[in-house]
């Protein structure tokens, strides 16, 4: 069985795995892990186990380590590319965002230029860029939402 899941506007098909195909390969995880003298709790494997089983995609669990630990985890290269409309888009929208920062009398740091061109190119996500921007320059909104004054 395969499923399909959104990948920066691409489709992903993988395999799926059930039953004692499931449990052989969450077995394997788990005894490789400790090989390495890791021991994945619960949570861990409950991850693992979700991926494997086709209910949460690897860059959905990336986003969930990612907001845990507070920063970037490796991400699997995009077999595919965006096709030239859409990289056409991406590039406009970041152009005339750049265009109005500096007409403000800004311009935005280049770590977050980056993270746009990582963008436009395709490589991260518009969530994780977002993501990323905040973690570099969090705001007086991003300490009230976590609780802080």
């Amino acid at each position: 069985m395969t499923t399909g899941s959104e990948q920066g506007g691409m489709p992903e098909e993988r395999r799926v795995l059930r039953g004692v195909e499931l449990e052989q390969a969450m077995a394997m995880i788990e005894k490789s892990q400790q090989l390495e003298g890791h021991f994945p709790d619960a949570e861990a494997l409950g991850r693992a186990r979700r991926i494997l089983e086709g209910t949460t995609t690897y860059d959905e669990a990336a986003a969930e380590l990612e907001e845990k630990y507070g920063f970037p985890i490796l991400r699997r290269p995009r077999p595919t590319r965006l096709d030239e409309a859409e990289h056409a888009r991406r590039q406009q929208i970041v152009d005339e965002a750049r265009t109005s920062t500096a007409l403000e009398g800004g311009r935005a740091s280049d770590e977050v230029h980056e993270l746009q061109d990582a963008w436009v190119a395709g490589d991260v996500t518009l969530e994780q860029m977002h993501a990323a921007v905040r973690r570099l320059h969090p705001s007086t909104a991003d300490e009230r939402d976590a609780g802080g004054h």
